[in-house]
């Protein structure tokens, strides 16, 4: 279908015809399918550049009056981030760029959509303040993994997840209502989350996100940390080949390895209750490979040395970072006597040194899309979270699905690619598994499908928190009530905000 010419023109004059397009290559760029898929995503009607929430508000009245879907998006690297039917339109954010504002005082910065990870990090420190930026390279946008998506940090470890740094938010509903939370609501600024009545933030982003399908978020508020490190970051060399080191005698980066996954987690939980550190995780080894490495022949002789897999099987990565060399001192003493007590050493100096002229994987994650270097395709499991204990016992089950895919050739034979990213000092922890596959290989699509349905099969038997919470129909009725029946309750406030189902519904 195509939108028709009234309906065309009605939303041009919202936001002039220099920022709407149905022209067929415009949309044919927008519908091309993403390497971890062989489906093209339905084509939108119209491309939809807004400038502002009140711009969108008339957007949303009008796609709610003639049953047009549409879906806001930013940088349109996940598969939700597409149309999910046809008769949709794109609203593409990226004019909504402002930092709108940094208060160093009450340390909070209030942001448009566009605002990527790369900027406001780099901005933050020249006023001595930081965040937890989400693990998705410089230029995702803050907003969308804040308010809308999982985002989950390296660094949430000393801090916390990027939806408990809500404040106010600035939310224009799926029928167009302009709303605005927390403090905010009361005319009394953006610090705070809460207001009045009962708090909807829980709607906008409770663990996951609605990936677009509760209206628009157009403006929020971040709760803001102190950044232990300079106002600008010193590096050397350039990209690809760059060293960032930061002052040893504030910040340093260790990694260790285990004899086994519960002495690895017996250890991160200690250090979580001595509340010292930055970063404790449990990382990837076949994409810390990748990181690692600058090219793909780079890669496959480090993966084929066995190196990675023999001392990363069972790391912690953890990272200090003080105020004060007394501080750092006392913090790695205390880090270095729970290492010997549960049994840890320190990894391959060839591997550690990595991290310590590579201190961005702490700060930004300048080199994330290096994961992406090996041109097949790779795909995301798990992506939920629960304690430390049970997120280890989520890992130590993957090799029951996995290792037929790998005996098959289906996947890499990597199955200890899987993270465990602890936060609040270890009160709670996230798990994801990243899987990667060729391409190459016959009907090569339905690999991740069929990855997927087994590593959420193998939750459903062994009554596992791993799997994300439930996006759509399928899946929520499948494993929802290992999640208290959540979907059941997300779509009963779909029911009540969007009863058009106009906003990117599944």
């Amino acid at each position: 279908m195509s939108l028709a010419r009234e309906v065309y023109a009605e939303l041009e004059r919202v936001v002039g015809t220099r920022y709407i397009s149905d022209r067929p290559w415009i949309l044919a760029a927008v519908r091309a399918p993403q390497p971890n898929t062989p489906m093209k995503p339905p084509s939108p009607e119209a491309v939809l550049l807004p400038g502002s929430a009140e711009e969108i508000q008339q957007i949303v009245r009008i796609c709610n009056r003639h049953g047009i879907r549409y879906i806001a998006t930013i940088s349109s690297l996940i598969g939700f981030a597409y149309p999910s039917g046809p008769g949709t339109i794109i609203l593409h954010l990226k004019r909504m760029n402002r930092l709108v504002e940094v208060n160093a005082q009450d340390r909070y910065a209030v942001i448009e959509p566009g605002v990527r990870q790369g900027q406001l990090r780099i901005e933050l420190m020249r006023h001595g303040l930081s965040y937890p930026v989400a693990a998705v390279g410089p230029g995702g946008s803050v907003l969308a993994n804040f308010a809308c998506s999982s985002g989950d940090s390296h660094c949430q470890y000393g801090a916390s997840r990027t939806n408990r740094y809500l404040l106010g938010i600035e939310w224009v509903t799926p029928e167009g209502e302009l709303l605005r939370l927390g403090s905010l609501a009361s005319e009394a600024g953006w610090f705070n989350p809460e207001g009045p009545g009962p708090s909807l933030r829980g709607v906008i982003k409770g663990f996951v996100g609605q990936w677009g399908g509760m209206g628009v978020v157009t403006r929020i508020a971040i709760g803001l940390d102190a950044w232990r490190g300079p106002a600008v970051l010193p590096y050397e060399g350039r990209s690809p080949s760059y060293q960032l080191r930061l002052d040893p005698r504030l910040h340093q980066a260790y990694v260790f390895k285990f004899p086994t996954l519960e002495q690895c987690r017996d250890a991160m939980i200690a250090i979580g209750e001595a509340e010292i550190a930055q970063a404790v995780l449990k990382y990837f080894n076949a994409s810390a490979a990748l990181l690692a490495t600058e090219s793909a022949n780079d890669f496959w002789d480090l993966w084929r040395s066995g190196l990675f897999q023999r001392e990363l099987a069972r790391p912690l990565y953890v990272y200090l970072s003080a105020f004060t060399p007394e501080e750092f001192a006392y913090e790695e003493r205390v880090l270095l006597d729970i290492i010997a007590q549960f049994g840890g050493e320190v990894v391959d100096e060839r591997i550690l040194r990595i991290y310590r002229d590579n201190m961005d994987f702490y700060v930004l994650v300048g080199a994330l899309q290096r994961v992406l270097r090996l041109g097949g395709g790779w795909a995301p499991a798990k992506l939920s979270g629960d304690s430390i204990g049970h997120m280890i016992d989520v890992g130590k089950a993957v090799p029951e699905f996995m290792r037929p895919f790998i005996e098959q050739g289906r996947v890499l034979d990597a199955l200890d690619n899987w993270q465990v990213i602890p936060l609040e000092y270890g009160h709670a922890a996230h798990i994801e598994l990243l899987f990667l596959y060729d391409r190459g290989q016959a009907n090569w699509g339905q690999v991740p499908m069929d990855f997927m349905r087994a590593s959420m099969q193998a939750d459903i038997r062994n009554g596992h928190h791993g799997t994300m919470p439930p996006r759509t129909a399928a899946a929520g009725a499948a494993i929802g009530a290992l999640f208290s029946n959540a979907h059941v309750w997300a779509g009963r406030v779909k029911d009540a905000l969007d009863p058009e189902r106009v906003s990117n519904p599944f």
